[in-house]
């Protein structure tokens, strides 16, 4: 099974991202936002024009083109993405995936922690 995050279509990028999700009360929408710190494809690679990121898992593609990159002394330094869920369906291709790539990457889920 192939399950990526690409940037530039064909390019996997290597970097794992932290992930903040977000869901509105009634579950219906929500948001999921990617934060990669020194991304593996713009040191590779020529910095190719970035027009948006894609998550793959085998025939499913979840596309946001809400991308940002922050530069630090010059040199790229963070990518944040931000996927954003107006139904549902959306919600449960993007969980998904990231069941699986979770599995191949060894990424865990915490909550939040809401005590100060």
């Amino acid at each position: 099974m192939v399950v990526e995050i690409q940037f530039i279509e064909g390019v996997k990028e290597l970097s794992l991202p932290r992930i903040k999700l977000t869901k509105s009360k009634n579950g219906e929408t929500g948001t999921a936002t990617f934060i990669f710190i020194n991304p593996k494809l713009l040191f590779k690679n020529k910095l190719e024009t970035i027009t948006g990121m894609s998550l793959l898992s085998n025939n499913k593609k979840i596309i946001t083109t809400d991308i940002n990159i922050i530069f630090h002394n010059g040199r790229p330094f963070l990518i944040k993405a931000i996927l954003v869920f107006k139904n549902s369906k959306e919600w449960f291709d993007f969980l998904y995936f990231m069941s699986y790539y979770s599995k191949e990457t060894g990424l865990s889920f915490s909550e939040k922690n809401s005590s100060f």
